[in-house]
């Protein structure tokens, strides 16, 4: 297995989408912190610093785009027989693909919060701003690149059992931006188990009764991924190829 993943970030990382997604997660990150520093005289509260660090969750979101892209794009160009033969077993095939793909989210989401951390923190402190405690940036820090990594597997995990790109991005980007908002004004306690509920939650941006801890929202979103990876295996192994 350590194999397949090996092969699948080597894919990964040879693609042109990995790398100009991550430059794109990096430049949104960067442009909305910058900008509200710069603007921004006084952050008085520390929450008010806590939501500005947690900019670095847009990770996910394009990190999600990513896997659908990821996990699709077998099947666009062709790649997916080749793959298929040197490992037969479906489930190990997308899983490999799941775990490479939760990797490189991972790193993107860790990446882009330690260059934001290197320059939003000193920025902040020289504007006194009210600083939270270490234990809290570093949950946001390190939430943010869960949480990335955890939409990346996500993602691919969509994407290969649509096999088809666009579907698969349009899906996401429909899913969070109106389906979710929709039925969490609709059904009470829905909005912490949506993608952008648990996302909240990893990176602790929100915190509260109605809000899942850390941990089990991790464990949640990776069920998530966990099932449609299934379902993908499932799906491919059910068609010819």
């Amino acid at each position: 297995m350590t194999r397949l993943v090996g092969a699948e970030l080597l894919k990964l990382r040879t693609t042109r989408t990995f790398w100009a997604l991550s430059g794109s997660a990096l430049g949104l990150v960067l442009l909305i912190v910058v900008l509200n520093v710069a603007i921004e005289d006084t952050f008085g509260a520390e929450h008010d610093v806590v939501e500005l660090l947690s900019t670095v969750g847009l990770c996910g979101l394009l990190t999600l785009v990513l896997g659908a892209v990821i996990g699709a794009g077998e099947y666009r160009h062709g790649t997916i027989a080749s793959t298929l033969l040197v490992t037969p077993q479906r489930l190990r095939a997308v899983g490999a693909q799941v775990l490479a793909g939760a990797l490189g989210g991972l790193a993107i989401g860790l990446g882009v919060g330690a260059i934001t951390a290197a320059i939003a923190i000193p920025w902040l402190a020289v504007k006194d701003a009210a600083m939270p405690a270490a234990d809290e940036l570093l949950q946001v820090f390190l939430g943010g690149g869960v949480y990335a990594g955890l939409a990346a597997a996500f993602g691919v995990g969509l994407g290969a059992l649509l096999r088809n790109q666009v579907a698969a991005v349009v899906i996401v980007l429909v899913t969070i931006f109106v389906v979710e908002p929709a039925l969490a004004a609709l059904i009470e306690g829905f909005g912490a188990f949506t993608l952008t509920g648990l996302g909240a939650a990893i990176t602790g941006v929100e915190e509260g009764p109605e809000v899942l801890a850390p941990g089990t929202a991790v464990f949640v979103w990776a069920l998530y991924a966990t099932v449609l990876a299934v379902l993908a295996a499932i799906s491919t192994s059910r068609r010819d190829i």
